[in-house]
């Protein structure tokens, strides 16, 4: 079997996992079932074949492949599947959240196979070690905040008296919020750092630390959204309903403008996030 035919077979392979992983935790959590070991063993084995299929294209392309549209969903997808099976596995009490946000990667995976799959390139000035800082403290900073979305959302289903006896198991709104609240402190450690290592990056490859193109404006505005979401919560003293409100417009925020705005900016570093 050559590199192409194990790339595509794992990539596959992974989709699939992903789906039936989707389905079972929705499952579970409208007929009250716990299959958490074998959702477990499905996530982990999906992303497994997922991390060997971007491996095999690196090879194959001789470059980290995040230069497309393509490569870009699929580092995304890989990213915030690495933050779910972390957040389940060393977090029992909370794994209702994965019926939350696993919709989401389906979602972002009917995008990813929608689009040419061609391989892409690289100029010389992405041949620098803070291609890779950058890049994973953005995949830290998106995985963090997908998990904090996850939570925010059982809450407001709860305050909807949306599944409400379905979520009982879980802890009560305050401690929910407390974990959103860590998930949403280390999003922005890792955002600050992203920011940092681009800003340096840009330093290296174009000989200025920042030019105020779309791309870098909407990454400021993305940081100062979540530093707005962490601090307002003690001077206004802002109930769990308010919290998970502004912390899952923050992650449509960053979903906006890592998703979004990389392809209609003009920036040299276009769509490589």
């Amino acid at each position: 079997m050559n590199i192409l035919n194990i790339e595509l077979a794992s990539f596959w392979a992974a989709l699939v996992g992903y789906s039936i992983a989707t389905a079972l935790a929705l499952w579970g959590l409208v007929f009250r079932k716990h299959p958490e070991r074998t959702l477990l063993a499905l996530m982990t084995v999906a992303w497994g074949l997922h991390t060997a299929a971007i491996i095999a294209r690196w090879i194959r392309i001789d470059h980290l492949p995040v230069g497309s549209t393509f490569e870009m969903l699929s580092a995304n997808i890989w990213g915030l599947m690495a933050a779910v099976v972390l957040a389940y596995w060393i977090n029992p009490r909370l794994r209702a959240f994965a019926a939350i946000v696993l919709p989401i990667i389906i979602i972002i995976m009917g995008w990813m196979i929608m689009v040419p799959r061609d391989a892409s390139s690289l100029p010389p000035t992405y041949n620098t070690v803070w291609l890779f800082i950058h890049i994973g403290f953005i995949k830290l900073f998106l995985g963090s905040a997908f998990v904090a979305l996850g939570i925010g959302g059982i809450v407001l289903l709860r305050a909807a008296d949306i599944g409400r006896d379905r979520f009982a198991r879980l802890p009560d709104d305050l401690s929910l919020d407390g974990t959103a609240y860590r998930c949403m402190a280390l999003a922005l450690i890792f955002d600050t750092l992203g920011i940092v290592a681009g800003a340096i990056w840009a330093q290296d490859a174009w000989g200025r630390y920042w030019s105020w193109d779309r791309l870098e404006v909407w990454s400021l505005i993305t940081w100062l959204s979540i530093a707005l979401t962490l601090h307002v919560r003690t001077p206004f003293r802002t109930t769990p309903r308010t919290n998970s409100i502004l912390t899952i417009a923050t992650f449509i925020l960053a979903f906006m403008t890592f998703f979004g705005i990389p392809f209609v900016s003009k920036a040299l570093h276009q769509g490589l996030v």
